[in-house]
């Protein structure tokens, strides 16, 4: 896994304005009609866990169990806070950087 490249189409996503991050954000924007790919950070939380699969059953969105940590996931996007749960909302940037950390397989989709 080329985990420099990976993280660098989260950070391109994130200086485009192309990625939300927490929780809360996240279930605004999908409320607001939103539609992108859904990231949950390997060390994320049970209740996290529980939301983000809640969110992505109800929206049928992928949501892809990303190999980064909370606070690597933060870092690539530029937050100071962690961040468990995110959402890429450019097409190309997400299947870039599904490409790049090699998770296109662990992808799953709540149908």
């Amino acid at each position: 896994m080329n985990d420099t490249k990976a993280l660098r189409y989260l950070s391109l996503a994130a200086k485009a304005g192309r990625i939300v991050t927490g929780g809360d954000e996240v279930e605004k924007q999908l409320r607001r009609g939103k539609k992108g790919t859904m990231l949950l950070a390997s060390d994320a939380g049970a209740d996290a866990k529980r939301r983000a699969g809640n969110l992505a059953k109800d929206r049928t969105i992928p949501l892809w169990n990303i190999p980064y940590t909370k606070l690597e996931l933060a870092a690539a996007v530029g937050r100071s806070r962690p961040v468990a749960l995110a959402l890429i909302t450019d097409e190309g940037l997400a299947a870039a950087f599904a490409a790049a950390a090699a998770i296109a397989s662990e992808q799953e989709e709540h149908e």
